[in-house]
């Protein structure tokens, strides 16, 4: 076999065509064989076919045989390469390529960073609402929540603050609170 790919290589060295055409199909088997091996993918099998004559062809012009390596090793590396190097290549898909057999879309699973527009208004209506709240409780219970919740304040550091015990930033606390509860929730 090693002989006749050799006396065919020679000959489509010097330009017999015939002899390159029976190469070529001589060579399919190989190229087959690499492309299930190194990149298997159905769907491309007659363009990777093409590919692996291609580098079939590549290699009957570039094959040196002062370098020791037969011509079917010479080739099944070059062949072996090129389709590992095809994992390397993007691929492009749509955003709205189908995912297995049901009729979800790959952008219906990214999930954003972004929250959804009615996240958004129920965030912000919270916002206004606890704003209105807040403007209906006493000046007192406005500075007592507000030095206990965005202070970070202890109750007996509010008391010293504010010059009232310890007891009454308690119940200023409570109520202010209570207060906030009662309006939120009608």
């Amino acid at each position: 076999m090693y002989k006749d790919i050799e006396r065919l290589l020679m000959l489509s060295r010097n330009g017999d065509e015939k002899s390159k055409e029976t190469l070529l199909f001589r060579l399919n088997p190989l190229i087959i064989s690499s492309i299930k091996r190194y990149y298997n993918r159905i769907d491309q099998y007659d363009d990777l076919i093409q590919e692996g004559y291609e580098i079939v062809l590549l290699c009957i012009d570039n094959y040196d045989e002062n370098r020791g390596v037969h011509f079917l090793g010479y080739v099944k590396l070059k062949l072996k390469y090129h389709y590992l190097d095809k994992h390397k290549e993007k691929q492009c898909i749509s955003l709205n390529q189908t995912v297995k057999d049901d009729d979800t879309e790959i952008i219906d699973l990214i999930e954003g960073k972004d929250k959804y527009p009615i996240d958004i208004v129920i965030e912000r209506e919270d916002s206004r609402l606890l704003i209105e709240s807040f403007n209906a409780l006493s000046l007192r219970q406005k500075e007592v929540l507000v030095e206990y919740y965005i202070n970070k304040l202890s109750i007996g550091e509010i008391a010293d603050k504010l010059g009232i015990s310890y007891r009454t930033v308690v119940n200023t606390k409570t109520n202010g609170i209570n207060k906030l509860k009662n309006i939120m929730v009608k």
